[in-house]
């Protein structure tokens, strides 16, 4: 999963980035880290959704609900997987191609 720490590097280099990060997202992502660090996946979707109510066109955030599903699920449901990943790739390139 990508870190709370990476996510700001990134924000802060894009012409384009998201809104400044709050204390209280920064709180959410070191948690949700932890959570996912420690093997507790359910806690750490959790934490990812409350995350994503702020922050829910973060790209790293619905990365990191991905992997966090994926491993929830005990790495079975790949289809599932491969489907958020084709769905995130395509925002990248929209966002790419279309930064404002």
């Amino acid at each position: 999963m990508a870190d709370a720490k990476q996510t700001e590097e990134v924000e802060g280099s894009a012409s384009h980035s998201l809104p400044a990060t709050s204390e209280q997202d920064r709180e959410l992502a070191l948690r949700a880290t932890q959570e996912f660090d420690s093997g507790d996946y359910e806690s750490c979707l959790t934490t990812i959704t409350k995350l994503a109510a702020t922050r829910g066109h973060d790209l790293k955030v619905m990365h990191n609900h991905a992997v966090a599903a994926f491993y929830k699920s005990g790495l079975t449901k790949t289809d599932e997987f491969k489907r958020a990943l084709a769905e995130l790739h395509s925002k990248v390139c929209i966002s790419i191609l279309f930064p404002f």
